[in-house]
């Protein structure tokens, strides 16, 4: 009956505990964060005649009526308007040559190729500069060749770092050659600028 008894008790203790742990509560709570998100920013660039108003897409120059040996001006600024800083700023010339309309008596007497322009192979980069933080780089390499040489050629104007809201300034100067002879009469280049940026 001792046995039976320890047994008995033995049990007992071993419910009372096992009851304790599991009539016990703990309490308990959950934290949440909702909303988190990662973006980009804006990578972009914009040109402008005179650094006041930036465009995507604009008209930068028009010159009409050139005659041999007159030499004319392209300025332009293109600014950092993204929310990274730009490492390289290039450009290339797309150019097409065509005839303004018919061609004048003069010119159909020398020109061999009525359907297409001569003009671009007879304008000839005199100066050409970039200017950034006061600073001006010349870009020596280019000047004295014709558009026709620099047509879809890949042009670094910029290399460095350019902040967020900077601009550099881009003056071309362009002369048409004293030797441009009648067959430029008349005749129309079309020049796309393509101004490309790297982050």
């Amino acid at each position: 009956m001792k046995r039976l008894w320890l047994v008995a008790v033995g049990m007992s203790m071993l419910l009372f505990v096992g009851g304790i742990k599991v009539g016990v509560s703990y309490f308990t709570d959950v934290a949440t964060s909702t909303g988190n998100e990662i973006s980009t920013g804006e990578f972009d660039i914009g040109i402008s005649r005179d650094g006041s108003r930036y465009y995507d897409d604009y008209r930068l120059f028009e010159f009409s009526n050139l005659k041999p040996g007159e030499e004319k001006t392209i300025s332009f600024y293109i600014k950092n308007r993204g929310d990274y800083p730009v490492s390289r700023i290039s450009m290339t010339f797309n150019i097409t040559d065509a005839e303004k309309g018919e061609l004048s008596g003069a010119e159909a007497l020398v020109d061999n190729t009525p359907d297409t322009g001569e003009l671009s192979r007879n304008i000839v980069i005199t100066s050409f500069e970039v200017k950034h933080n006061g600073q001006t780089t010349s870009l020596d390499d280019y000047v004295g060749k014709t558009l026709a040489e620099l047509n879809n050629t890949k042009i670094t104007l910029f290399s460095g770092k350019l902040k967020e809201g900077s601009s550099v300034q881009v003056s071309i100067s362009l002369k048409l050659s004293e030797n441009a002879g009648n067959e430029c009469q008349t005749d129309i280049s079309k020049i796309a600028l393509k101004i490309y940026a790297e982050q």
